[in-house]
């Protein structure tokens, strides 16, 4: 585990670049391990510790739920 976020369902869009299928949209909340490179690196975030704070696309095979929490 490299990080903890939030994925979001809703949106097929980071700043206005369309995803590619198999990647999910994922806000960084907390970081574990902040040399790991990011598997979908851009020109601004290249590791996870580039990523706090930041939406970023995250191959979804990758990510492990450890928590499901809906707003209403």
């Amino acid at each position: 585990m490299v990080a903890i976020g939030i994925v979001y369902a809703t949106g097929s869009t980071i700043y206005t670049v369309s995803l590619r299928e198999g990647l999910s949209r994922v806000i960084v909340e907390k970081v574990t391990d902040a040399n790991a490179e990011v598997p979908e690196s851009t020109l601004e975030v290249r590791f996870v510790g580039q990523a706090l704070g930041t939406f970023i696309a995250w191959p979804t095979h990758l990510l492990k739920v450890i928590s499901k929490k809906h707003k209403v």
